[in-house]
């Protein structure tokens, strides 16, 4: 089945930035797998610290030995969503930590039909796809702003920059799940708001554009020092992956496919009871600090 995966090249890379004094960023990238992972820690010092590292590290164990069946790989991120959301809390309440929680994007390759891919994310971190000269963001973030349709300048001080969602905030996280094309010369960035926040989607256009005949690390490295030259307010982690060469479909046993049924089932049920955002009101939006 491995001779059907697409050619990948990717790279991560995170960085400190120039003003925190700590990376409370995680990222995994399993080429094998063809698993990329960015969680964004919050809750200062060592919480957030924690909070994403506890979500990389079970993506990377439930994944050492995954099933190559599509719909058993993505329950293993669903479950692994919830589960660390749940860990995390204890972790806080264990150690009285009022804040703690990190943000969740993985973007997960089909290996039975190359030409899809998930998406599954909590919070604001995000994934990009740069395809013939444009760029689309495949995520939605979960903060305040999206959810109100709001521009983050124009509401109250106390609501910028603050998460509907997020994993660490036990019986009202969800975890959501978007699938996507792929194409062969597509560039997907998956990235901490460290990116986002300091480097506007046309100038991370531009550098994947301009850049677009390079490696996968030199737009990497290249868009760590956008957000750096920008301010660097937050850390900052990207992990670039170019489509080289589309793979070819796998066609599945009668087992495979009635484990893969199985499977869809489990997860939409697993998916099924997850709150929507909620929309705060206009008065609170825009009153005056």
């Amino acid at each position: 089945m491995l001779d059907c995966l697409s050619k990948i090249d990717a790279f991560a890379l995170t960085d400190v930035g120039k003003v925190r004094k700590n990376n409370e960023d995680a990222l995994l990238l399993l080429p094998r797998t063809q698993c990329y992972v960015v969680s964004d820690g919050m809750g200062g010092g060592k919480a957030g610290e924690v909070a994403s590292a506890m979500m990389v590290r079970e993506i990377e164990n439930v994944f050492a030995a995954s099933s190559a069946i599509p719909a058993e790989r993505e329950g293993l991120v669903i479950r692994s969503a919830y589960k660390v959301n749940e860990l995390i809390r204890d972790y806080a309440d264990d150690h009285e930590y009022a804040s703690m929680g990190a943000t969740f994007v993985c973007l997960l390759m089909d290996p039975w039909h190359p030409s899809m891919a998930t998406v599954f994310h909590a919070g604001d971190s995000r994934v990009y796809r740069i395809r013939e000269g444009e760029i689309e963001q495949l995520t939605e973030d979960h903060t305040v702003a999206a959810a109100s349709k709001v521009d983050e300048n124009k509401l109250a001080p106390m609501f910028r920059g603050v998460l509907t969602n997020a994993l660490g905030t036990g019986s009202e996280f969800f975890l959501e799940r978007n699938s996507v094309d792929v194409q062969e010369e597509d560039t997907y960035i998956i990235c901490s708001d460290g990116l986002s926040r300091m480097v506007t989607d046309q100038n991370i256009l531009y550098i994947c554009n301009t850049l677009r005949r390079e490696s996968a690390e030199t737009v990497c490295r290249e868009l760590i020092n956008a957000a750096l030259a920008d301010g660097g307010r937050d850390n900052v982690s990207v992990i670039v992956a170019k489509i080289v060469k589309s793979g070819r479909e796998y066609q599945p046993s009668d087992e495979e496919a009635k484990l893969e049924a199985e499977a869809q089932v489990r997860n939409l049920m697993d998916l099924s009871d997850t709150p929507p955002t909620e929309v705060i009101s206009a008065a609170e939006l825009f009153k005056k600090p």
